[in-house]
């Protein structure tokens, strides 16, 4: 009798705390977008919102929609007039240069305080706090460069050429990496 009333007692506590789903999640998804038509004509902007069969841009920064009605769209793009599509996501230079330094600066610290002190009589005596001083400078601001090289390159591009079956795939990889 026991373990069935404390297995009552803490379904009670968890379904106090259990809601319906009375609409889906939105997460906030901020794509710099740059697409080029089949007539080679660039057009730049934010992706605001993936229909069916139209991609919606927006010269202002809005977060990504697939249902409703895209009304804060400036550009309506057919899917079978885009050649290629490139997204950026906001940021992720600036983010990738800052955790690569961070971590240059600390492996570098590390490595230089792990060195110690060096000994009195030598050419060149060093204590393990200039080692970690001169090391986490010169491994930061190596990581820092990297991890600029990766925020330049981190991009995703669809290619399209028109295709409709192209078309979704992309609309689908996109719903699955925002988790819709």
């Amino acid at each position: 009798m026991k373990p069935l009333l404390s297995a009552f007692a803490c379904f009670l506590l968890i379904a106090h705390h259990i809601s319906a789903q009375d609409s889906l999640p939105e997460k906030k998804g901020f794509f710099k977008t740059k697409v080029l038509t089949l007539n080679a004509i660039s057009h730049s902007g934010y992706l605001y919102g993936i229909g069916d069969s139209i991609l919606f841009l927006s010269d202002g920064k809005q977060p990504l929609c697939f249902y409703g009605s895209f009304k804060n769209s400036n550009l309506k793009l057919d899917y079978s007039d885009i050649e290629s599509l490139r997204l950026y996501r906001k940021g992720k230079i600036w983010r990738s240069t800052v955790i690569g330094a961070a971590t240059g600066i600390i492996i570098g610290a590390v490595i230089g305080f792990a060195g110690g002190d060096d000994p009195q009589g030598s050419l060149f005596h060093t204590t393990a706090e200039e080692k970690a001083l001169a090391g986490g400078t010169a491994v930061g601001l190596l990581g820092g460069i990297t991890g600029l090289i990766i925020g330049l390159v981190s991009h995703k591009t669809f290619v399209l050429h028109g295709k409709k079956e192209k078309y979704n795939k992309m609309r689908n990889t996109m719903m699955t990496k925002l988790g819709l």
